[in-house]
């Protein structure tokens, strides 16, 4: 199976174990060290409507997300908005360069989106809506660094990535929480990508989250890498039909108030996803060659 680091794992039980509705907190960030930066003021030029630089700049310190930065070399990495698009906000981490223009890092765009829930099954959350942040695109980077044997590509990738996502998603959710958003939002353009949201992100259709399953219950003996090439590739094939399993684009959701929260782990929906997992089988093609495994 897949291998994911323990910090990862730290950071998901972590944000699986907060009470939203009755118990939130910042974790490590204090009011008043947020406050006497002024970033409580809402208005142009914040990120989110909420954020200064100075003030990202003291949670990235906070988090050590700089300091994990500059230990890959990066000596200087400073922050760049663009609120300039009232309806997305973007976030962008580069490394002021001597000469040359500064390499991206991180590079960040979010917007909010409303989400409407209509199950496929009777609810009681059918109809309701909520108020999310939702991912539009989320790339992080080790721009120097090549890929090796322990860090192969990815599908999308052109580097290797910073090794600090799961601090970047407790910071979106830390972020979406404080300026009173429901829920967090993400459509995975890969496969590699919606595993690693799925441990504490649902899919909002239920036959979303069954494809997803029996992808993993069909083929999840394999090394992450070579499972996301296979299906990039047309190298996994639906066993019905024998043709290709074409990647999807749906909507991945990580709700932030209990009530919409227990929907997922209810047990209609789980009933829904095991119904709907009876319909799909999968299997590698048989010809199909790992790319790297013919050097």
């Amino acid at each position: 199976m897949f291998n994911i680091n323990e910090k990862f794992w730290e950071i998901v039980n972590r944000l699986l174990d907060i009470d939203f509705d009755t118990n939130w907190n910042d974790f490590s960030l204090a009011e008043k060290d947020l406050y006497t930066l002024n970033i409580g003021g809402r208005g142009e030029g914040l990120f989110l409507g909420y954020y200064s630089v100075n003030g990202l700049e003291l949670i990235f310190n906070k988090y050590h997300i700089f300091e994990k930065i500059r230990k890959k070399g990066y000596e200087n990495p400073v922050i760049q908005l663009d609120t300039s698009d009232p309806y997305k906000h973007r976030l962008r981490v580069v490394n002021r360069e001597t000469t040359g223009p500064p390499p991206v890092l991180i590079d960040l765009i979010v917007r909010s989106e409303t989400v409407c829930i209509d199950l496929p099954y009777e609810s009681s959350q059918n109809g309701k809506t909520y108020e999310t942040l939702a991912i539009e695109w989320l790339q992080m980077q080790d721009v120097r660094r090549p890929f090796t044997a322990r860090r192969p590509r990815l599908p999308g990738q052109e580097h290797p990535g910073l090794g600090i996502g799961s601090e970047a998603l407790e910071l979106l959710v830390i972020a979406a929480r404080r300026v009173g958003l429901q829920g967090i939002v993400n459509i995975p353009n890969h496969f590699h990508n919606a595993y690693f949201y799925s441990r504490i992100f649902h899919y909002e259709n239920p036959r979303e989250q069954a494809k997803l399953k029996a992808i993993l219950r069909d083929l999840g003996k394999m090394p992450l890498h070579k499972l996301a090439w296979a299906i990039e590739e047309g190298a996994v094939m639906e066993s019905k039909s024998d043709k290709p399993f074409e990647w999807f684009t749906g909507r991945q959701v990580f709700p932030l108030i209990s009530g919409w929260s227990g929907m997922y782990r209810s047990r209609a929906y789980k009933k829904a996803v095991e119904a709907f997992m009876k319909e799909y089988k999968f299997k590698l093609d048989k010809n199909w060659i790992y790319k790297e495994d013919i050097k």
